[in-house]
C-alpha cells in the first residue's frame, strides 16, 4: 500500500485509469493518482501528470514510456568494503572506473556511504567494471533493501 507521503514531490501522476490503460493496476503513476484521489488529507494543489490523451493514443502493441512497475526492486545500500579485497594498485583503477558508473561524483560518495541507494543498473555497471578489470569476485555491497523504483 502506497501512502501519499511516499510519493516523490515532483512525481508525474497518471489519471488515465483502467479504462484507457491495461497496465494501470500495476503502474506506480496510476496508483499514485488513485492514492491522491482517494486521500482525505490535504493533497497537492499543483501536479505533474501524464496527458491522458497520450495514453489514449497508444495502440495495444505500443508500451507507455512512462510506465513504472509497482514491484519492489532490490537496491544495494553502501559500498564501504567494495575495494577492500583488491590489491592497492588495482583498486585505484577500479575505483576510478566505478565512479564513472554514477552520473556524478557526489552520487558515488553518497552511494558509498549508504546515503543514496544503488540502483540495479548501477550495480550491474559496477559488476561489469569488476569483470573488465579482471576481478573474479562479486562486488561487496554493505547491504540490500527492496524499494519501489519511482524513476527508472
Amino acid at each position: 500500500m502506497i501512502l501519499l507521503q511516499d510519493i516523490p514531490q515532483y512525481y508525474a501522476y497518471c489519471f488515465a485509469g483502467k479504462d484507457l490503460c491495461p497496465k494501470a493496476a500495476t503502474c506506480l503513476r496510476a496508483i499514485a493518482a488513485q492514492t491522491l484521489a482517494e486521500s482525505e488529507e490535504e493533497g497537492k494543489n499543483i501536479l505533474y501528470c501524464i496527458n491522458p490523451v497520450y495514453v489514449q493514443r497508444l495502440s495495444p502493441a505500443d508500451s507507455c514510456r512512462y510506465y513504472r512497475n509497482n514491484k519492489p526492486v532490490r537496491y544495494a545500500k553502501g559500498m564501504t568494503q567494495l575495494f577492500e579485497d583488491l590489491p592497492l594498485k588495482q583498486s585505484r583503477v577500479v575505483r576510478l572506473r566505478v565512479m564513472q558508473c554514477f552520473s556524478c561524483e557526489s552520487y558515488f560518495y553518497q552511494s558509498r556511504k549508504g546515503e543514496r541507494l544503488i540502483t540495479p543498473d548501477e550495480q550491474e555497471a559496477i559488476r561489469r567494471v569488476f569483470r573488465a578489470s579482471g576481478v573474479t569476485s562479486e562486488p561487496k555491497f554493505d547491504g540490500f533493501q527492496y524499494s519501489l523504483a519511482w524513476e527508472g
